[in-house]
């Protein structure tokens, strides 16, 4: 990543290279560095475009990842503007994933001065246009290659193997994605030798065909693409009829989507999701799959490389005897049908045939209307987002609120209205009409209740299951008013999943940063407290030290300090710097804890705190954690407090752990103090008896 020597310039970067050359795990590879984490302090966003990207919803879970969560995304214009707005100001890295049309990338190309702009296409027309900074990526050296295959297989790879290895890699073109085909094929069984002959008899075979044109048969992108298909036909023929037949239904799929379990028990109608879930391992294990974005309850999902989707959408319309010779059979079924096939199987799955009463299975909720419009069933569209409830209200809409993703309703009335707007004639005009003045109103009211909602009425909901934690958890953060907005997610957190937990008490954190009256900030973050995570302890130890009054940032320190035993050093530093003998005695007390060493710096300070009321506090405080050692330099420090009434405070306090030797000092000091010296020796009783 390089500076911007103009800092009102946003820096575009492009990393270009072939298809299935590793784009995008450089790319990641660069997500996930440390230092390019430091340097974009406001975190990463990313999104993975394909041939024909939803830019709509993809834009929206952008602004939501920025914190807003009340902004509702009615075009792609309004929503990249605001996008420019919530960037302004911030350091963001933003990826922009298999760019293939310069106006998709050009709508990522946002932000402020502090943020980067990182591409990886294959289309170089693409980084002129955005005037970007070319990284050309190369295939791997023969060593990565190898390297790649030891790890693919878990083994060593040497003598003779290893020659026959090296000749393989190098009729792959050293492209990462067709070795760990080969890799798979060998993990199977099938010898490096036999391998490499199959290969280079398809690769001749698809020469022949001339599919690239024979101006291009000498190219070297066109040749190792000629590899890479040669791999994959080869790993497609090797499996058995079934499971090519489920790999080739994949095909109807949109680009760069993730498969879940349960989508795929559905689309190869299985009883099971567990059946399915093995499926997609295996599919996974011979390379043919890709690791997707695991779903909120942590279970894995994967995705098809675009090289591998193009076959298997090929092979959906293909004929079911090719007329090419070692071509691979197809299904020879029409997309249309295809999509009509796949939501049947849906359709058994509803109540009534009301589509808003799916079960979610992390897929179809996201992409019904995209398979209804591929189906060319517009009508049902407009139908789904007519459907009423049992409540009356609209079954789409609550659904949609229910699962937490008010996009996907938005995104779809949008791409209703758009249907509507072409897909009309002089008979149906009436009806037309109608749809359009019933997306618009939707689109006019969309803003909810949420704004006025109680927070301990949408506590109870979710609390007694009438919402769902994601449901509640939108409409938490949805609240205008901050410290709504923090009652609301602290209060929720008792009642959500691992995983929106953290993002609650994140946004949480995040809001009470945002307070501007330190006494309230710092109160927020004393309640919060015991709550955060362990990954947010850093966030929240910097937002205490960021507070400048001594007592309200001793406050949320000392309220930090049973949760920061990571942070130990960095705490007491911040407690150190603490001008004030007293609150930053309280912090070092609260510390000690978890740092027992702190104790004797901590007793030295209470003793050297002025106002004899905030020093017998303090020694109070810390009479339960000094050691035995300690004892006599507490007694003398109680002893030199004057006030009758704090003195015995002291010495109330360290009753419980004064040794024998110490009572007989203990007891000509408590009957010096007169008035309470029989509140001294009522906490002694018990150690007088034995």
């Amino acid at each position: 990543m390089t500076n911007s020597p103009d800092t009102q310039a946003i820096v575009v970067t492009a990393i270009h290279g072939l298809g299935a050359v590793g784009k995008s795990t450089l790319a990641t590879a660069l997500a996930y560095d440390e230092e390019v984490q430091s340097r974009f302090a406001d975190g990463i966003l990313w999104v993975t475009l394909g041939q024909e990207p939803n830019i709509l919803p993809m834009l929206s879970v952008w602004v939501q990842a920025l914190g807003d969560y009340n902004f509702k995304p009615t075009s792609v214009e309004a929503t990249a503007n605001h996008l420019r707005t919530l960037l302004f100001d911030k350091a963001v890295l933003l990826v922009v994933d298999d760019a293939w049309s310069p106006d998709h990338a050009q709508i990522f190309n946002l932000g402020g001065p502090r943020c980067q702009v990182l591409v990886t296409t294959r289309e170089k027309a693409i980084a002129d246009v955005l005037d970007a900074e070319i990284y050309n990526l190369d295939v791997m050296t023969l060593s990565q290659s190898m390297q790649l295959l030891s790890q693919r297989l878990g083994r060593e790879i040497r003598g003779e193997e290893a020659k026959q290895a090296e000749a393989l890699v190098k009729e792959l073109g050293y492209l990462p994605l067709a070795l760990e085909l080969a890799a798979a094929q060998v993990a199977d069984g099938m010898s490096w030798g036999e391998l490499l002959v199959d290969i280079q008899g398809e690769i001749a075979r698809l020469k022949t065909l001339d599919i690239l044109g024979p101006e291009d048969v000498v190219d070297e992108a066109s040749l190792k693409k000629l590899s890479l298909t040669a791999s994959l036909n080869l790993s497609i023929k090797q499996l058995k009829h079934k499971r090519r037949e489920d790999f080739i239904w994949l095909g109807i799929l949109p680009d760069d989507v993730n498969i879940t379990p349960g989508m795929a028990a559905v689309l190869w109608g299985m009883n099971d999701e567990r059946d399915a879930r093995d499926k997609l391992k295996d599919l996974r294990r011979k390379a043919l799959l890709l690791d997707g974005v695991a779903l909120a309850d942590g279970k894995p999902t994967y995705r098809l490389h675009d090289l591998f989707h193009d076959l298997a959408r090929n092979l959906l319309t293909a004929p079911l005897h090719p007329t090419e010779e070692g071509d691979l059979p197809g299904l020879g079924i029409r997309l249309a049908k295809a999509h009509k096939i796949f939501l049947k199987k849906y359709r058994k799955l509803t109540d009534n045939h009301l589509w808003h009463t799916l079960p979610n299975d992390g897929y179809i909720h996201q992409h019904l209307v995209w398979h209804l419009e591929k189906a060319g069933k517009i009508e049902e569209i407009h139908g789904l987002l007519a459907e009423e409830s049992q409540s009356g209200a609209n079954g789409w809409y609550e659904t949609c609120e229910r699962l937490g993703q008010m996009g996907i309703f938005i995104t779809d009335v949008a791409r209703a209205w758009e249907l509507a707007e072409v897909d009309w004639d002089e008979d149906r005009l009436p009806q037309v009409i109608g749809w359009q003045c019933r997306y618009a109103l939707i689109t006019a009211s969309i803003n909810s209740l949420a704004g006025n909602l109680p927070v301990n009425l949408l506590v109870a909901l979710v609390k007694h299951d009438f919402w769902s934690p994601e449901q509640g958890l939108v409409y938490a953060l949805q609240k205008p008013n901050q410290g709504d907005k923090i009652s609301s997610l602290a209060q929720l957190v008792g009642y959500l999943p691992a995983n929106l937990k953290k993002l609650a008490l994140s946004e949480a954190l995040a809001t009470a940063q945002q307070i501007q009256a330190e006494k309230d900030r710092a109160k927020v973050l004393g309640a919060l407290g015991e709550k955060f995570p362990e990954l947010l302890l850093p966030k929240a130890l910097t937002a205490a030290q960021h507070i400048q009054d001594e007592e309200y940032r001793a406050q949320v320190l000392s309220a930090l300090a049973d949760q920061l035993p990571e942070l130990l050093p960095e705490a007491l530093a911040a407690a150190q710097h603490i001008q004030d003998m007293y609150y930053r005695a309280e912090v070092i007390s609260a510390l000690a804890d978890q740092l027992p060493e702190l104790l004797p710096e901590a007793l030295a300070l209470a003793r050297q705190i002025q106002p004899e009321k905030n020093r017998a506090e303090v020694i109070s405080a810390l009479a339960n954690k000094l050691t035995p050692e300690l004892l006599p330099e507490a007694l003398a420090a109680a002893k030199q407090i004057w006030d009758m009434h704090y003195r015995a405070q002291v010495i109330s306090a360290l009753a419980e752990k004064l040794t024998p030797e110490l009572l007989p000092e203990v007891l000509a000091t408590a009957l010096q103090i007169h008035t309470y010296g029989v509140k001294v020796l009522s906490a002694f009783a018990k150690k007088l008896t034995l």
